[in-house]
């Protein structure tokens, strides 16, 4: 069973990744868009990514809906509790 922190580790280093930034820019409060640079495109593949690294299934509009990486992390955890 992976642990609240796994899932927040793995999480973090994924869209460090995916999004070219310092792990250290991903804080609660960083804003997607303005702090990451998340464009629409990057959006899809890093949704995508998320879902198979998690085997999660997103909201197809889950990541329009939500504004800051601590919103993404909330909802990456709901998402994985719901299925656990």
């Amino acid at each position: 069973m992976t642990t609240s922190s796994d899932l927040a580790q793995r999480l973090l280093e994924l869209t460090a990744e995916q999004l070219s930034v310092a792990p250290a820019q991903l804080v609660r409060d960083a804003g997607l868009v303005t702090d990451l640079g998340l464009d629409s495109l990057a959006a899809i593949e890093w949704g995508m990514a998320i879902e198979d690294a998690f085997g999660l299934s997103l909201p197809e509009d889950a990541l329009e809906r939500v504004s800051t990486y601590g919103e993404v992390e909330e909802l990456v955890h709901r998402l994985a509790r719901a299925q656990g």
